[in-house]
């Protein structure tokens, strides 16, 4: 039996019909074939910001049955979903293979970020803020920030709006920083006192406003951090890959075995009997070197030296900026190259290391 399919990328634009399925082919090889031709038939790749094909191309799929369109499950499911990830890396490396020909762009498109982010730092620096540490640092496995993101491929990846490259936002950033800091100093709480208290103990590092009781180093951590009465004084710059070629993204899966159980209000019994779900998505693959960048806001740490909010000694150890550069560091590569950043950290992701 014979099916006419229309594959809509976005919009009727860019529509593909009058491809036909083959029933003695095997279902993977046959969609596979299907979609590759409705992929070139659209001139989808004329398309190079991933954000946009993500968001905008998301590829439906109608069965032409007595010239009426009925909607199909594959549409975002499966094969359909794979192969579309697929062809949106496939699309980079062919950028790659033609590096002579757009090697100069790659450079000066990357040149121009670099530039963008150092503009940044420079308007920081003329109102009141003070570099702490900028470094390099490259994955030493694959990386997935926002995989839980809404999406309706069910996983996603943190893609600038615009330029449509992965990032780490600063909030990401500042997140798992703050956590190294935060158990640092409950782990020497916790060599005082056996019975400490965690959950107590966060919500006076992250909620209570500063006071008489905290200790010093509870008081470095609410400046430096903010709670939710006072702003900190540490600010993160959003991090984006140092590399000058399309080579950055790598296909993943993972696999559900008991889709039912968790699908289903726990309801069902989780067995071997139900059938494995593979869920592919995009990540930043192994190698791909990031520039981190923390500063400080000095113009405030002098306002508050003024008004004295916080004992003298804090203060001082707070202007001491080269430890407090080094303190900043050894948190930040702590928790980069430890504990990792973005999802599935446990299996491995999101680990950093020398570049």
């Amino acid at each position: 039996m014979n099916y006419n399919y229309d594959v809509f990328f976005g919009n009727k634009q860019f529509k593909a019909s009058g491809i036909t399925q083959n029933p003695n082919s095997k279902k993977e090889n046959d969609v596979k074939g299907f979609f590759k031709n409705a992929w070139e038939n659209s001139n989808m790749k004329q398309f190079q910001s991933i954000s946009l094909l993500l968001n905008k191309y998301v590829p439906i799929i109608f069965k032409n049955s007595n010239n009426t369109l009925e909607f199909q499950d594959i549409s975002l499911k499966g094969s359909i979903k794979k192969f579309f990830l697929q062809e949106i890396n496939n699309q980079t490396q062919k950028e790659i293979n033609n590096q002579t020909k757009n090697e100069s762009i790659i450079e000066e498109f990357y040149n121009k970020f670099k530039e963008r982010v150092k503009n940044q730092k420079e308007s920081l620096n003329k109102i009141g803020y003070e570099d702490i540490f900028s470094s390099k640092l490259k994955t030493a496995y694959r990386l997935v920030v926002g995989l839980g993101s809404g999406s309706v491929f069910e996983t996603s990846l943190t893609l600038h709006h615009i330029f449509g490259i992965p990032y780490i936002p600063a909030s990401a950033l500042k997140g798992v920083v703050r956590s190294v800091s935060f158990w640092e100093i409950a782990k020497s709480q916790i060599e005082k006192n056996q019975n400490l208290n965690i959950e107590e103990f966060q919500r006076k590092l992250y909620d209570e406003n500063i006071s008489d009781s905290d200790t010093e180093e509870i008081i470095i951590h609410k400046i430096l951090f903010g709670t939710q009465e006072f702003k900190g004084l540490l600010i993160f710059l959003d991090s984006y890959p140092e590399n000058n070629n399309f080579d950055i993204f790598e296909l993943d899966v993972m696999t559900p075995h008991y889709q039912e159980y968790y699908t289903q209000t726990q309801t069902q019994t989780p067995g071997d009997w139900e059938n494995p779900n593979p869920i592919t998505f995009l990540t930043v693959k192994k190698g791909i070197p990031f520039e981190f960048n923390v500063l400080i806001d000095k113009h405030r740490l002098q306002e508050i030296e003024k008004n004295k909010i916080i004992p003298k000694n804090v203060i001082e150890k707070l202007k001491n900026y080269q430890e407090l550069k080094n303190k900043v560091k050894r948190w930040l590569e702590l928790a980069l190259k430890e504990f990792g950043v973005g999802a599935k950290t446990r299996l491995g992701y999101g680990i950093f290391q020398e570049n």
